[in-house]
């Protein structure tokens, strides 16, 4: 009978159920029983989703993890509770908390108040509920409320962390019409007491000041922006903050939110797909933002304007659904990283919303499922004839489906639905899961101006899968270029931004250099850049990322007037076809009230050759956006005259971007008509003919200002500049050839019509390489093995003698040959019957070499492998060599100041060899300018951090030589270790491992069957050339340093065919924030500002600076600490640091395992120096440095006078060690506390002193301080950190230089020989030595250090820092 109890309370609790379900759905005719009834079932297990309606005002969904209370029967969500956490901010008016608005007619604010509400669903396992506003007619247009029907819909599932929230918005015939609806979003206001960290992206997240900071702050130049001038955290005091510095383009906005660190509770708003969003994939909005307020934006103006507002005539019928939207909810455990494991955890979430996209729960119609969905794939592909005869790749280029229009139009769509997805390099795409409709294709290229249209449009039916043929996209061409700047990639990120102002900063990108242009007022920096004048800008002299500013903007004449600017392009041209036409094609990034002037060589002329007329309302320059909507300004055509007149001098790649971004090149003689662009062109012949002097001999000026117009108001009317990194820069081109490779049975050679390389088979050296139909570089009488090569020095184990192994290779392979692109190999394999060979190092080496089409230069890198059960052995260096032709190559660069003209290999011969056989003195050179100078490849080495690019010039034929190394991760010893560079031969070099300044500790040693393997490189054999002029090895170096960024910004290369070389895509990231805790500085923590942070293999702490075997990933904190360190190889590591300023190394306490994709985000990591007591006093800063200390001045016959100028580096001269006895002739150094000044007093190194006869002492310094007590409780500490120390031993006594027995010893320690290799450091060394009170006593103490180790003039140390520490507790002294 129980049983059957049982079962009929069940069949009637369903059958209520089938009632209450069977109904419309209104909640407003349920009945009262029935209401009951529902209470009563729901839920109907354990976790499942219970629905409650409250008092006829109030609906519930409870999931037990989440809970929403609505308002009823307006919709708005007035309470949500997160495992009972209260989320919103419940001070707020009902109608302010979680709410739909919309701004239409005149920024009219509709909050979509709801009249009605409905049950969609409501199961055990999801509840879907609506509250909907149908449009009363009769209401016309003299309400506020929009003629829209709008159901706002949110669902609930069971075991579900957040809810799902969607909006159908429709209008029926014969409504009236709507203007300007700017803005549909769904906003939620946070309790601010709670909600104190906002997290947009990986890097863009912080700590954020309150809303009653803003009010407390003083409004800057609209109301956005405000300077916290009294905030409740004196931390954001002095910064600004403006919710336009938060915004995101949308195909990054897909998660970002609020974080409440005391409860480690997140608040996170995911959108898996930009469908039903506007204006396309570039599109900005806004975000998170102070409040703290999390949006999701379906609709707005802003970085658009007006254009992207949605407009309907009078009846006309639409219908759209914003949404679904996940709004998420996470916690953690409270710790120091929780941030990182919210944030990390709602990224997964977000992948999971993505992969499961369409939904397939939602009850509406008008959300079709996957099944009812339809798919477009296909290739596209670049058809210029001026880059290339065959058709090119449009690789990555962004295509997508967007109602039917003209071409472009998806920028400015915002009724119907987007879809878009990136192709792959191969220009292949897929767009899945489109609704049904009818659409254009549409796409852009990056690198490739204009737009491309497909020219029928294409309809999509449930279930279709649309394969279309090969596209081509002929972009807009009418000769071959010029030249050209910028980058065509729609922003003006490329260009010059300024730095901010130090009063105005959002301290958010302080360490984001990449997001600089979101800092405030940097618009206002164009007048104090150019404050007598506008930018002239000189094609194939200035560099477009240092010399072109990023807006275009007004001038401030004072009293609030705003004037218009005028930029000029300066450019030379010869050989000018007549007749001809020339054209300017002109693109911008964005647009605001602008009017953009063109004329030629005339700024006089009252009528412009061409004009954009007014354009543009995305105010981007003031909401601190690098792009708007892309213009597409059109193209100017120029006719030659009667005169001969252009000279062709040279050009620079790119488009001029300015917030007009504009992509501006010059394009020669048009020859096809049919390549014409369908954008607006101006023919200029009869311009031409009221302009008789538009082109004449020699220089032309092109002027582009901005309207002359006076706006008293910000100067936010203006222009911002795009541009093209193709790698395209000094040498003018018409197009690319194909890669070609000609082999025989001694060598191979490529050409790809910058260069021929030609590589010995099978050995695998670089014999020749010429350039632009030059004759051999290297030097042709050199040995084959001896022109451009790889060696090796290394030893066996127990033995004291070297090897030079040049690993020639026994086979040769080509790995890839395609138009685009040559690979090939050459390798040396090793034989353990070879065990014996005197000079075979145990190794398997591969060679590569690769040459790219348009690529002005080669590639180089090679795997160095070990196998198991191969000989011990230990190698000191590694390195690729370049001889080249000592008749062409004589001006050596390596820096912005370190490049001169150089002596000859010979002149070396001829001179005087001094301390050892690197050091020459000059006596009979070639060019008596060098007579009596000395050269020493020493002292030409450099820090690996600053080791990015160096050569040689030949100044006769203006060309340049350039080895440039794009990244450290396969050098050895981390960032500060020195290496050799450039030297006389010429010689280049790439240093991949090298004892220099550190020692045999930094070799590479593998035991008996020790398996090893690494990939070093690729690097980048770089040429350039130039006209000979003036300044010609400024333009060459200048140029290099470009191209040394642009190989940075490719880095890792994703062309490499090595398997054993992974791309971007299977590396990962480790990003935090690395702080300090010294209590004796400081009671609080401090940033670890400009600290270097790396990742190395797994060590004690400091053990990076000697390891060789792994690869090593670095990089600079910014003045928070916060640091990045991004593309590392899978592999496990350990972290490691040190600060400028403070001694000691730090160590993360766990190893940390990198995988393909990961991005790792520590928390704090706090680093807590050596420190036992109070500073009693220092000498030096602690920097790993002496360039402190006293450095002497180089004797006058044996100066090397590329340093006589330059004070930071005269450590480089040669001899200074020897000054040391002339300082001090007859006692050591004394230093006393307080009197001297370590930068006059305390010599940079201490060395030996010799007696006579090639014998050499050890010295002893003094330090002496006064104390005028001594503690009796407790130790006092000398910390004692050495920059460098060559077979040396530092002995300590207190007080006492008679005791025997030193209170301290080192040992003897080092070999990096930095004193006679001029460099100011070598390994860092760190002791902490304990002092016991009774050593010292009241009044004058001294400290002896002796350097006791003699027998030679370079065995000595360099002291970076020294300091007395009092006893733990606070010393009078202090």
């Amino acid at each position: 009978m129980r049983q059957w109890g049982c079962l009929l309370g069940s069949f009637a609790a369903m059958l209520l159920l089938v009632l209450f379900l069977a109904r419309d759905g209104s909640y407003d005719e349920m009945t009262n029983p029935v209401r009951r009834s529902l209470r009563s079932i729901i839920p109907w297990q354990q976790h499942g989703v219970s629905l409650i309606a409250e008092n006829h005002n109030r609906v519930v969904l409870d999931n037990g993890i989440v809970k929403l209370i609505f308002s009823n029967p307006e919709g708005n969500v007035i309470g949500i509770q997160y495992k009972g956490l209260d989320i919103l901010e419940m001070g707020n008016e009902e109608d302010n908390r979680g709410y739909w608005d919309l701004v239409w007619k005149k920024n009219t604010t509709d909050k979509l108040q709801a009249t009605k509400f409905k049950v969609i669903t409501a199961r055990p396992d999801q509840a879907e509920i609506s509250f909907l506003r149908t449009y009363d007619v009769s209401l016309g247009n003299g309400t506020n409320i929009i003629p829209l029907t709008v159901d706002k819909r949110y669902i609930l599932q069971r075991g579900a962390s957040g809810f799902y929230a969607y909006g159908i918005f429709e209008r029926l015939e014969g409504w009236p019409g709507v203007q300007d609806m700017d803005q549909i979003r769904m906003v939620f206001k946070l309790e601010q007491a709670k909600f104190d960290y906002m997290a947009l992206s990986d890097t863009r997240q912080r700590m954020m000041p309150i809303a009653a900071d803003r009010g407390n702050g003083e409004q800057l130049a609209y109301k956005e922006a405000v300077l916290l001038t009294d905030p409740s955290n004196p931390e954001f005091r002095g910064e600004v903050d403006d919710k336009y510095q938060y915004s995101i383009e949308d195909k990054d906005n897909k998660v970002h939110g609020w974080i409440s660190t005391d409860e480690s509770v997140g608040f996170w708003m995911i959108t898996p797909s930009d469908e039903f969003r506007t204006g396309g994939p570039f599109k900005q909005d806004l975000t998170s933002h102070v409040g703290p307020t999390t949006l999701s934006m379906f609709v707005s103006t802003h970085y658009a304007g007006k254009d992207l507002g949605i407009k309907f005539e009078e009846g006309k019928a639409w219908k759209k659904v914003f949404g679904p939207v996940f709004v998420y909810l996470n916690s953690a455990p409270s710790s120091k990283n929780s941030t990182s494991i919210l944030w990390n955890n709602a990224k997964q979430q977000l992948l999971k919303e993505v992969k499961i996209w369409p939904y397939n729960f939602t009850q509406s119609k008008d959300f079709p499922s996957s099944d009812q969905r339809g798919s477009v794939s296909g290739q596209l592909q670049i058809h210029d004839r001026y880059i290339n005869e065959s058709l090119l790749p449009a690789s990555s280029a962004y295509v997508g489906l967007a109602a039917p229009g003209e071409v472009g139009s998806w920028q400015r769509e915002n009724k119907g639905y987007q879809f878009w997805n990136q192709a792959d390099e191969e220009g292949r795409f897929i767009l899945k899961d489109v609704r049904p409709g009818n659409y254009s294709l549409y796409a852009w290229v990056p690198g490739v101006v204009g737009d491309y249209k497909y020219e029928g449009d294409i309809t999509i039916i449930p279930g279709c899968n649309i394969k279309l043929d090969n596209l081509t996209f002929e972009p807009p061409r009418n000769g071959p270029t010029l030249w050209e700047i910028g980058i065509p990639d729609r922003t003006a990120a490329e260009f010059y931004v300024p730095d901010p102002y130090p009063t105005l900063l959002n301290n958010l990108y302080n360490h984001i250099p990449s997001e600089n242009f979101r800092q405030y007022g940097l618009w206002a920096r164009y007048g104090e850049r150019y404050p007598h004048g506008d930018l002239v800008y000189t094609v194939g002299v200035n560099n477009y990322t240092d010399h072109w500013f990023y807006a275009q903007v007004t001038k401030n004449t004072g009293d609030e007037t705003y004037v218009g600017t005028t930029w000029e392009v300066v450019f030379e041209l010869h050989n000018v076809t007549n007749p001809g036409i020339y054209t300017l094609q002109l693109a911008l990034a964005s647009a605001h009230n602008a009017e953009v002037q063109v004329r030629i060589n005339s700024q006089s002329d009252k009528r412009p050759l061409f004009s954009t007329k007014l354009i543009g309302g995305d105010n981007a320059i003031a909401r601190h956006g690098i792009h708007g909507f892309h213009v597409s300004a059109g193209s100017l055509e120029m006719q030659k005259t009667g005169r001969r007149s252009l000279r062709h001098w040279g050009w620079l790649v790119g488009t001029l971007a300015a917030m007009l971004i504009l992509v501006v090149y010059l394009v020669g003689e048009k020859k096809y008509e049919k390549t014409t662009p369908k954008t607006s062109t101006l023919l200029l012949r009869k311009i031409l003919e009221r302009y008789p002097r538009t082109q004449r001999q020699g220089m032309n000026i092109l002027k582009m200002p901005t309207s002359g117009r006076n706006f008293a108001r910000p100067p936010y009317p203006g222009i911002n500049m795009v541009t093209n990194n193709n790698g395209r820069r000094i040498i003018a081109r018409t197009e690319n050839p194909r890669v070609s490779m000609l082999r025989s049975q001694s060598q191979i050679r490529l050409d790809n019509g910058f260069l021929q390389l030609t590589v010995s088979r099978p050995g695998g050296d670089v014999i020749g390489i010429k350039y632009k139909g030059s004759d051999n570089l290297l030097e042709h009488k050199n040995l084959r093995n001896n022109r451009g090569y790889w060696d090796v020095v290394w030893n066996k184990p127990g033995e004291s003698l070297h090897y030079v192994d040049k690993l020639q290779a026994t086979k040769f392979r080509v790995i890839v040959a395609t138009a685009d692109q040559v690979e090939i190999s050459f390798i040396k394999t090793y034989n353990v019957s070879q065990q014996h060979s005197a000079h075979a190092v145990p190794l398997d080496v591969d060679k590569r070499y690769i040459m790219r089409r348009g690529r002005s230069g080669f590639y180089a890198y090679a795997i160095f492998e070990c196998r198991e059960g191969w000989p011990e052995m230990k190698m000191e260096q590694i390195r690729m060599v370049y001889k080249l032709q000592h008749e062409k190559f004589q001006y050596m660069v390596l820096s912005d100041t370190r490049q001169t003209f150089m002596p000859k290999a010979r002149d070396r011969k001829n001179g005087e060899q001094l301390a050892y056989p690197e050091a020459v003195r000059l006596t009979k050179p070639s060019n008596r300018a060098f007579k009596g100078q000395v050269d020493d490849k020493y002292q030409y080495s450099m820090e690996d951090k600053d080791n990015k690019v160096h050569g040689w010039i030949s100044t006769d034929n203006s060309m340049g030589f350039w080895m440039i190394t794009p990244s450290d991760e396969f050098r050895s010893a981390g960032p500060m270790k020195q290496g050799l560079t450039s030297h006389v031969g010429p010689t280049t070099l790439s240093m991949f491992l090298s004892t220099h300044y550190a020692g045999k500790q930094t070799g590479i040693e593998l035991k008996r069957g020790e398996a090893w393997k690494k990939v070093f490189g690729p690097v980048f054999v770089y040429l350039n050339s130039t006209p000979r002029s003036n300044n010609s090895t400024s333009t060459l170096w200048n140029d290099a340093t470009v191209q040394m960024a642009e190989e940075v910004k490719r880095w890792p290369y994703n062309f490499t065919q090595s398997e054993d070389f992974p791309p971007s895509d299977q590396r990962g990231s480790v990003s935090g924030r690395l702080i300090v805790h010294d209590r004796y500085m400081s009671k609080s923590l401090l940033s670890a500002s400009s600290a270097y942070v790396g990742l190395a293999a797994p060590g004690e702490v400091g053990s990076w600076q000697k390891e060789s075997k792994g690869y090593q990933f670095w990089t600079r904190a910014d003045k928070q600490g916060h640091f990045l360190i991004k593309d590392v190889r899978p592999g496990n590591y350990s972290l490691y640091g040190w600060v400028p300023g403070i001694v000691g190394d730090y160590k993360y306490e766990a190893d940390i395992e990198i995988k393909p994709g990961s991005k790792i985000q520590l928390a704090n990591l706090t680093y807590e120096p050596p420190r036992n007591g109070p500073t009693l006093w220092e000498i030096g800063i602690p920097d790993r440095s002496a360039a402190e200390f006293y450095v002497p001045d180089p004797y006058p016959t044996l100066m090397n006078k590329l340093y006589n100028n330059d004070h930071s580096d005269k450590f480089r001269q040669y001899g200074l060690w020897k000054r040391y006895e002339e300082l001090y002739p007859d006692h050591d150094l004394i230093y006393s506390i307080g009197v001297n000044d370590y930068r006059h007093d305390w010599f940079y190194a201490h060395v030996t002193r010799s007696t006579g006869k090639e014998r050499y002492v050890g010295t002893t310094w003094q330090i002496r301080f006064k104390l005028n007590s001594v503690m009796s409780q407790g130790n006092y500490t000398l910390q004692l950190a050495l920059a460098s120390a060559t077979s040396s031993e530092i002995q300590v006594r207190f007080n006492d230089p008679s005791v025997k027995q030193p209170h301290f010893s080192t040992g003897l320690i080092g070999g990096d020989n930095a004193i006679a290799r001029h460099g100011i450091h070598g390994l860092y060394w760190f002791f902490s030595v304990n002092v016991p009170s009774s050593l010292l006593q009241e009044g004058t103490n001294t400290i002896y250090l002796t350097q006791s180790r003699g027998g030679a003039p370079f065995r000595g140390v360099m002291y970076d820092y020294i300091r007395l520490e009092g006893p733990s507790i606070r010393h009078p002294d202090t």
